[in-house]
């Protein structure tokens, strides 16, 4: 009986051992399960004791680098296992407290406080990288995927590694970043989700370091192989999406730093990325495209892969229309439109619409004649029409769309009166002027370009839409006080004719059915919902069915919300420096010409009204083309007209020609320019 003892003994010393570790673990957020394995692994020595990092940081914070074997025994400790990592910055909380993913700051803190160790640190945590790497591989390669409570753990210390400030240094710190890409690239979907998750808690500060790091490293990466794709640039993009993901649940940072420059400059072939898009395996081995990842691209590279896209489709339809002509001699091989001008421009444009719709012909490239006017259409006359159909379409008295006076924005008209046909029209001549390369003149709120990429709209969107219902929902979700407003569940709307307001219910029997502050959040939900959908489903639906028939292909689904608008309706930077850089001199003028100097002297100290004034008397259209003034095409041109007179200045708007006589002073330049400028719709234009 004697020998019994021993082993009494040691089990008492394991279970005494294992429950401190296992109250330890417990109360710093770890599940029993997880507490319990670990615990387990702590009374074996398998990993080491969670280090006190606030005690290392005092002992950093006090140490002279002649004096650093404590703070070296506990950094090594510290990385010496995921597990030791992970629970070291998970801080004792109470019982009730819902404890933290990793306490952020803390890990900050003392990685910051360790600055005068960097290269150790990084060496450790690169040591530590290596082995979850191999480990994580190992373990995949048998079959045997490591348990739920150690990839939780896993989580958090790569979380905790991707902190580090020196993640963006040019050698250790890029290694380490390599091998974390490469472990997040092995994960399956539903931990690479969670960590989707725990980026999202990143703030600004914490999550532009690693969108440099990643950036950089696939930019000298991509350059030190000859400008080839290979496993490491799809395991940082791959890993760069993740990121992003996160950004889209947070918006830390603006969605444009995704952006990767060295795919969006001139000598990247946006088109070969394209075709391996599209048809994967006909250039290389691999199925690897950037268009996978259409945050990387900027909106211009994306207008590119879009009239990539476009100019197929439209080659297509003129090369099929060709082929048919030669067996019934009367097909063209253009989208020819022939109308009147207003007040028969709508009826005119929808009729054609129609008939090409039916036939089969919308896209073909486009060709516009104004009935009883000569002109051949280079592209001055598509602008002009463009301009005066969505003028006579968004006009109140069409009764189709209501402009906000607060923000100047148009809606969709709530109405019940059936103008499917007219709101079809709207949505195809806006996919027809994408499709021909075309910028339109009007102002959506942001949640018409949500709702045509699929968005669902919420409450926020609101705030583009109706700025002063939003305040007022807002404030009665915030505030105790839908008992003292008198609400009901039904909304008021304006009737067809302007002949006063109906009220309708918002759901069965709404009138007898009282807002209080336990349901306040369901009226906001039906409020919404009727605003932004309901109200206007039959008109939106027609809209996006019209747009679709031009702009349903694959291209268009790479856009964001943001950058389809530009698309749309072009960019606001007015930068008048570019366009000068890229403007070509013909008929004797040079950039050194007096006059021209003159011209440009004039033009930068335009206010923004007059410059966007000057666009449209040159281009036709005061809107600037996604990729700014410096990519108009045919390219910004000023021709001699003759010596100095008292003649205006006059343009060749389909070819974006400004004609200048060759004034003998700025003032005479300046007064007929700006003469010109004041009055160009429909003179001077040519």
């Amino acid at each position: 009986m004697s020998g019994g003892a021993p082993v009494q003994d040691a089990d008492q010393s394991l279970r005494s051992d294992v429950a401190r570790h296992f109250a330890d673990l417990t109360v710093r957020g770890l599940s029993p399960n997880a507490a319990a394995a670990l615990a387990l692994k702590l009374h074996y020595d398998k990993v080491k004791t969670p280090v006190d990092v606030r005690q290392l940081q005092g002992l950093a914070a006090g140490t002279q680098l002649s004096s650093l074997d404590p703070v070296s025994a506990l950094l090594h400790d510290l990385f010496s296992s995921t597990e030791t990592l992970a629970v070291s910055f998970m801080p004792p909380c109470a019982a009730a407290e819902t404890p933290r993913f990793i306490d952020r700051a803390l890990v900050e803190q003392t990685l910051s406080s360790l600055s005068g160790m960097q290269a150790d640190m990084l060496q450790e945590m690169h040591s530590l990288s290596d082995r979850m790497l191999a480990s994580w591989q190992s373990s995949s390669s048998n079959g045997q995927m490591p348990d739920e409570h150690f990839q939780a753990l896993l989580l958090r210390a790569v979380g905790i590694l991707l902190l580090n400030p020196c993640v963006d240094d040019d050698q250790v710190g890029r290694r380490l970043l390599v091998n974390l890409m490469d472990l997040v690239g092995c994960w399956p979907a539903p931990l690479r989700q969670k960590l989707v998750t725990e980026l999202a808690q990143w703030s600004t500060q914490q999550m532009q370091p690693l969108i440099i790091a990643v950036e950089q490293h696939l930019t000298i990466t991509y350059f030190e192989h000859d400008n080839r794709i290979d496993a490491a640039t799809y395991q940082a993009v791959k890993f760069l999406s993740i990121v992003a993901e996160a950004n889209d649940q947070s918006k830390a940072v603006n969605y444009t730093q995704f952006y990767l420059d060295i795919i969006n400059i001139e000598d990247f072939d946006v088109k070969r990325d394209y075709v391996s898009w599209k048809r994967p395996g006909l250039l290389s081995d691999s199925d690897f495209s950037f268009c996978h990842y259409p945050f990387v691209y900027d909106p211009a590279s994306k207008s590119d892969i879009l009239a990539y896209e476009n100019t197929g489709e439209m080659r297509e339809q003129f090369h099929d229309a060709i082929f048919e002509s030669f067996f019934t001699g009367g097909s063209c091989p253009y989208l020819v439109l022939r109308t009147r001008r207003s007040p028969y421009l709508v009826h005119d444009t929808l009729l054609q619409i129609q008939n090409a719709s039916a036939n089969n012909t919308l896209k073909r490239p486009l060709k516009v004649q104004f009935i009883g006017e000569q002109g051949v259409d280079e592209g001055g006359v598509q602008k002009e029409f463009f301009q005066l159909l969505m003028r006579d379409m968004f006009d109140a008295n069409y009764g189709m769309f209501k402009l906000d006076e607060e923000t100047r924005m148009y809606w969709f008209r709530p109405s019940n009166i059936d103008m499917t046909m007219e709101f079809e029209l709207v949505g195809t001549m806006i996919g027809l002027a994408i499709y021909n390369s075309h910028l339109l003149e009007f102002s959506f709120p942001m949640l018409t370009y949500r709702k045509l990429m699929g968005h669902k709209p919420t409450l926020q969107d609101l705030r583009g839409v109706h700025p002063t219902i939003h305040a007022s929902l807002q404030k009665l979700l915030t505030q105790d006080i839908a008992s003292q407003l008198g609400l009901v569940f039904q909304v008021e709307q304006e009737t067809d004719f302007g002949e006063g307001l109906e009220t309708l219910d918002l759901e069965a029997d709404g009138a007898s059915k009282a807002v209080t502050d336990d349901n306040k959040q369901h009226y906001v939900d039906l409020y919404v919902r009727h605003l932004l959908e309901t109200s206007i489903q039959r008109q939106f639906d027609a809209f996006q069915r019209g747009f679709k028939r031009l702009c349903g292909g694959p291209a268009l689904k790479l856009f964001r919300a943001e950058e389809l608008e530009k698309l749309i309706c072009g960019s606001q930077s007015l930068d008048f420096l570019a366009l000068e850089k890229h403007t070509r001199y013909d008929d004797g003028y040079s950039a050194q010409s007096q006059v021209v100097k003159w011209f440009w002297e004039v033009v930068h100290a335009l206010p923004q009204e007059q410059q966007k004034q000057l666009l449209f008397f040159v281009t036709g259209s005061d809107r600037v083309p996604i990729k700014g003034l410096a990519s108009l095409t045919p390219s910004f041109t000023i021709s001699r007209a003759g010596p100095h007179s008292d003649r205006l200045p006059t343009a060749h708007t389909c070819f974006n020609h400004l004609l200048l006589p060759d004034y003998q002073d700025l003032e005479s330049m300046r007064g007929r320019l700006l003469l010109s400028i004041q009055n160009s719709e429909g003179f001077g234009l040519m």
